[in-house]
């Protein structure tokens, strides 16, 4: 074999040497460098749905297509009422579960827990409670879109002390007179029940202060009253609520779910289960603590 031969031989051996190298490092690079994984997303709560419902549209009423006067009964004793958490032991309740309160407590998860601060709105029946103590139970978002006539409702609590939800849907808006004089009228929704889950007739005494929610989950507004005779609850608006909230608890566009009438009984459950709708207990005298 001559010496030319040779060099063009040991020269394509070395041109395909290059070429299999080249080849294996391009397949290599496909991984491309070690990088940390991405942090996780924030843990979403149980009821959230991966494909949530959009918002309900329609006319808002404006307005009151009912006036109601409250009478001033003021319970002289110890009573229940429900609160659902919107940030970190930052809980909205109506103003009238805690009000006359000496000492008052809620239960979250199972355990009580003594209610650290109140602070009660001027105007509307609403107040935001502190819990003493930090639990991981989520939060529900609120919402400041109005209800729309005809829109599906969803009320979570514990009505004489049962954990039940509340199917209805919203008929207008109402002027609300308060009994005591001197106060001044403020507006509230007003929803005609549909369905109770457990079903049960009677008083919803003890659902006050529990959230009222929309199809995607975000709070509109929380429930300060009832008509038993025709079969009606009252809403506050959650904008009474964010009067009082620190400034970091912002609306939400949408509370990220899809609640159904076939389905609303499940979601309370869930929300009641977590923790991020509580029962409350209100010692009027501050000397009884809840039974566990």
């Amino acid at each position: 074999m001559s010496d030319t031969l040779k060099r063009f031989l040991l020269w394509i051996a070395i041109v395909a040497a290059l070429y299999a190298i080249a080849k294996i490092v391009e397949v290599e690079d496909l991984d491309g460098p070690r990088r940390p994984l991405p942090p996780p997303s924030a843990q979403r709560p149980p009821w959230s749905n991966p494909t949530p419902a959009p918002p309900p549209t329609g006319r808002t009423p404006e307005r009151p297509a009912f006036d109601i006067r409250v009478q001033d009964a003021t319970v002289q004793g110890d009573s229940i009422g429900t609160a659902f958490q919107v940030a970190p032991r930052t809980w909205i309740t109506a103003r009238h579960v805690v009000d006359t309160c000496k000492r008052s407590f809620i239960r979250v998860q199972g355990k009580w827990q003594e209610i650290q601060s109140v602070r009660m709105h001027d105007v509307a029946d609403v107040a935001v409670i502190t819990s003493s103590q930090p639990d991981n139970a989520p939060q529900i978002g609120l919402t400041d879109r109005l209800p729309v006539m005809d829109q599906e409702g969803f009320h979570y609590g514990f009505p004489r002390g049962i954990p039940s939800s509340l199917y209805t849907r919203f008929v207008g808006m109402a002027r609300i007179r308060p009994g005591r004089l001197g106060t001044p009228i403020v507006s509230g929704w007003v929803w005609a029940e549909q369905a109770r889950s457990p079903s049960s007739t009677g008083s919803l005494g003890g659902m006050s202060g529990g959230p009222q929610v929309d199809r995607t989950g975000a709070v509109q507004g929380i429930t300060v009253l009832e008509s038993e005779r025709t079969g009606r609850v009252t809403t506050a608006p959650s904008q009474r609520a964010k009067e009082l909230l620190p400034a970091q608890v912002s609306f939400v566009a949408a509370g990220g779910t899809t609640i159904t009438p076939s389905d609303y009984a499940q979601h309370g459950a869930q929300v009641r289960d977590s923790g991020a709708v509580a029962l409350v207990f209100c010692s009027f005298k501050g000397n009884t603590r809840p039974r566990s």
